[in-house]
């Protein structure tokens, strides 16, 4: 497979047209937050929690208007989204060297029916198979972070986003999901994780929506995030966010970072980073594509 082709003008251009429709998106989400009458159940994922299950239209209308606009500006590009189907039995597709959108298009469901209004859109840039943009759009309280690959990660455009730089559990609000409704295992896991931070850390927090959850990390508005059963929908902004801003992103058994590999620590320095991998249990997962695809 030939490598695509490609310079910093061509990211910018294609960053910029996906902010311009991220931010008519939110205006959508906004004006739909709290709306459970739109409540559909996917019916599927139910042993990974009840976040995973829960679907409304305004997810698919929302992915719909960021896939339509992007695709008719730039015709060679693909799309990886929550919601569009390109997920078969677990496993992703088609991950081809092409430009391709990976869109969480509501990250924070469950908040959003519940009309909690910490709630995001995610949207990742890949370009032969490494992600070389982000966007974490939370509109109702009107945080944009973005990164672009090697220069640097911002909020709103204009605060260069870095790290806290903590390195050890004791002195740090680590993030978790609590996997509400999940399998026996998750649920176990969960808990022991829990249980050990709660001990030895400086605070512990369940915000909600993956996506700002980790990019809340490179804004130093927290210093780690752990997930395991995440997907690349969930991390492809949120993991380029938290690098450009110094902070590191491993599985949770230590190795390499794999986009595809549904588990993420993220934290606000490697040394922190390794920390976490050595004191947490994990529960395993199968990847999302065939081939490891690091940042």
């Amino acid at each position: 497979m030939s490598e695509y082709q490609f310079n910093h003008e061509d990211v910018l251009k294609w960053i910029s047209a996906a902010k311009k429709v991220v931010t008519e998106a939110g205006e959508l989400i906004k004006t739909n937050l709290g709306k459970a009458a739109n409540l559909q159940d996917k019916g599927e994922n139910i042993s990974e929690g009840h976040a995973s299950s829960v679907l409304t239209e305004t997810d698919l209308a929302v992915e719909k208007l960021i896939r339509d606009s992007l695709q008719a500006q730039f015709n060679d590009h693909e799309f990886i989204g929550e919601e569009g189907g390109e997920s078969q039995n677990g496993q992703i597709q088609v991950f081809n060297n092409n430009p391709t959108w990976i869109i969480d298009p509501i990250d924070g469901t469950m908040n959003f029916v519940h009309g909690n209004p910490l709630v995001c859109t995610s949207v990742g840039l890949a370009v032969n198979r490494r992600i070389v943009a982000g966007i974490v759009n939370c509109p109702v309280i009107n945080h944009m972070y973005t990164a672009i690959k090697g220069h640097g990660a911002f909020l709103n455009e204009t605060k260069l986003l870095k790290t806290s730089n903590r390195k050890s559990i004791k002195e740090s609000m680590i993030l978790l999901e609590m996997p509400t409704g999940a399998n026996d295992t998750k649920k176990g896991v969960a808990l022991s994780n829990m249980t050990m931070f709660m001990e030895q850390a400086h605070a512990v927090r369940c915000p909600g929506p993956a996506a700002t959850d980790i990019a809340w990390i490179g804004a130093a508005s927290a210093d780690a995030f752990v997930h395991m059963g995440i997907h690349c929908w969930d991390m492809a902004a949120g993991a380029l966010i938290v690098t450009e801003a110094g902070g590191s992103c491993l599985h949770t058994d230590g190795s390499e970072f794999n986009l595809m590999g549904r588990q993420i620590v993220a934290a606000a320095s490697e040394e922190l980073a390794r920390e976490i991998v050595s004191k947490i249990n994990i529960y395993k997962v199968n990847s999302e594509f065939v081939d490891h695809c690091p940042l």
